[in-house]
């Protein structure tokens, strides 16, 4: 746009020129054309550039060092002409802040890509800083509100902890408060104050005593996978490789867990890797203020395994506020 701008400059001095030195018809017609290009470039192109914006949208997670675009997406209500829009992309990481220039077409759906950074892992945001719609002959610009947003999670491959690892492989079940019915159950022998419903009575003829039946269900909230925050880029490749790691194995053997940030009082139930990632991609974009439902309640776990940058431990029956 600037050097349009410069030739139209040059254009017009020249037209002065000659309408000062020529002063015939011809010269006139031509200066008041070139000025007469700024009003009309404006009425042409004014509700094209009113009515454009860009729209932002990137994967949800990448694999570390692997190849993914930022897509940027021309939208408008009506169809009216201008020549381009330019945007300068504000991109923000962990421990990086960069900017750069773009340009996308002004035709309606029309796409530009920029290469997504997936060098370092964490969250990356994605942001339009500045958005200029340019005119059809390139004479003007003006400024357009924005509010598009794109961000991208970027993970390390999955890594084993080290260390001594004490996964469990099967639910860790308690009584039923109150008994009744149950698909586990256990054998004990009668207690006082045992309801006579839960006495098993073909067992206790067998063994001469009083034998209760008594159902088991596995407590709520039973698994926690703790994630101590990292302090620096190594630290968070290495506890992010080794959350995946873990989140592979319990689900592989179907079991759902909570998982938690730091000290943060947000859980989240796992069940997959898309929850895992949606956990991730919320507790780490500060700018959403979105919280999962378990948010600022105590939960009792029976298996606590905490993830950090040094060696592993399991704790059982920890109280996480």
């Amino acid at each position: 746009m600037t050097r349009r701008r410069i030739i139209y400059a040059l254009l017009l001095v020249f037209a002065t020129i000659f309408y000062i030195l020529y002063p015939p018809w011809f010269s006139w017609y031509l200066l008041v054309l070139l000025l007469l290009m700024i009003p009309l470039d404006l009425i042409v192109s004014l509700p094209g550039m009113l009515t454009k914006s860009v729209l932002l949208s990137a994967p949800p997670f990448l694999e570390k060092n692997a190849d993914g675009v930022l897509v940027i997406t021309t939208i408008h209500n009506k169809s009216f002409p201008v020549r381009c829009i330019t945007a300068r992309l504000l991109v923000t990481g962990d421990d990086f802040v960069t900017r750069c220039n773009i340009i996308c077409t002004g035709e309606r759906d029309g796409r530009s890509e920029v290469t997504i950074d997936t060098s370092s892992t964490g969250l990356t945001i994605f942001e339009i800083d500045r958005l200029l719609a340019i005119s059809l002959l390139g004479l003007l610009s003006l400024k357009i509100k924005s509010r598009s947003r794109a961000s991208v999670l970027v993970l390390p491959p999955p890594e084993k902890p080290s260390g001594r690892i004490a996964l469990p492989r099967g639910l860790i079940l308690q009584p039923k408060p109150g008994g009744g019915f149950s698909e586990e159950h256990d054998m004990r022998e009668y207690r006082r104050g045992d309801p006579i419903r839960s006495i098993h009575w073909k067992l206790s003829a067998k063994y001469d005593s009083l034998i209760i039946r008594q159902p088991l269900i596995p407590p709520p909230h039973s698994r926690l996978v703790h994630i101590i925050p990292w302090n620096t880029a190594a630290e968070r490749d290495l506890i992010l490789s080794r959350l995946r790691w873990v989140c592979a194995y319990l689900c592989k053997w179907e079991m759902p867990f909570y998982v938690k940030l730091g000290d943060k009082p947000v859980f989240a139930e796992i069940r997959g890797e898309a929850n895992l990632i949606g956990f991730l991609r919320s507790v780490l974009d500060d700018t959403t203020g979105k919280k999962t439902a378990a948010d600022a309640i105590q939960m009792r776990f029976s298996w606590v395994y905490r993830i950090d940058a040094g060696a592993q431990a399991g704790t059982k029956g920890q109280l996480c506020d």
